[in-house]
């Protein structure tokens, strides 16, 4: 079978991201969740090493895992430590993602990604699917799945960079004004024909 065609879904927080890629999961799409993915590469051992041999044992839980907490407040304050961590999980993700697509058995593949362009997850796509939504709404959103405040919501609204646009771009509102079904239907309806 050929390479599958590509197409990244990429947005803010609160944006919808995740609702695009559960209804593709429904008409049964592959999709590539990179921080469900990102996840599960930092609990294998390459990874571990890799993370302790930077930050030491104390990002080590007792029963041996991952102690994520430690590792968050050690990097979300310290933009070189982020890209210290990005650098050694980025490129474990790409490198898994490229071999999972090779294994899929669809047409067409999706990955999902709030940093597509910024983890260098975009260089093979052909299509990618920005999903947006006004402010008042991803932080309503936001407030309400993450049990956070307005002021944590905006503040990582702002830190977020918005993607580029190019001519793969596609945009999906998902206003609660507005059906995404007709949208994602009409945006396969184009790469297909």
């Amino acid at each position: 079978m050929s390479t599958p065609i590509q197409i990244g879904i990429t947005g803010g927080i609160g944006s919808g991201k995740s609702i695009v890629s559960h209804i593709l999961r429904i008409m049964q799409y592959p999709v590539y969740d990179t921080d469900s993915q990102a996840k599960i590469l930092m609990d294998t051992p390459t990874l571990r090493q890799a993370l302790v041999a930077q930050w030491g044992n104390n990002i080590i839980l007792p029963n041996g895992g991952l102690n994520r907490q430690q590792l968050a407040q050690i990097v979300f304050n310290d933009s070189t430590q982020l890209a210290t961590l990005n650098s050694i999980v980025h490129p474990a993700v790409r490198q898994h993602y490229a071999q999972w697509v090779q294994e899929q058995h669809s047409p067409i593949v999706f990955v999902e990604s709030a940093i597509l362009h910024h983890a260098h997850m975009d260089t093979t796509l052909q299509h990618i699917w920005i999903v947006q939504a006004d402010s008042e709404t991803r932080i309503e959103r936001v407030m309400q799945r993450n049990n956070l405040s307005r002021q944590e919501v905006e503040a990582r609204i702002a830190s977020q960079q918005e993607p580029p646009i190019d001519n793969r771009t596609h945009i999906i509102n998902n206003n609660t004004n507005q059906a995404i079904l007709p949208q994602i239907m009409q945006l396969l309806n184009e790469v297909l024909t």
